[in-house]
């Protein structure tokens, strides 16, 4: 999937969606790092990959943060 079809799908969903998001690829991670670690993990980029969608993620809620904050001090 190409990067700007992720974000103009991830910037679609609620924050809430978004939170859950973040902790279904937490636990996914937290997985990828352990299968990585007993040498299970054909795929080592994954892990790199959900690093970023995770970033992704929490970047597009600090933003909508940043911009809700600002309209509340206007």
């Amino acid at each position: 999937m190409k990067i700007t079809k992720l974000l103009k799908e991830i910037k679609e969903k609620e924050n809430k969606t978004l939170s859950k998001d973040i902790v279904e690829l937490n636990q996914q991670l937290t997985k990828l790092n352990l299968d990585a670690a007993m040498h299970k993990l054909k795929n080592v980029k994954s892990i790199q990959a959900t690093r970023k969608q995770i970033a992704r993620t929490m970047t597009i809620l600090n933003e909508r943060a940043i911009l809700k904050a600002n309209e509340v001090t206007k």
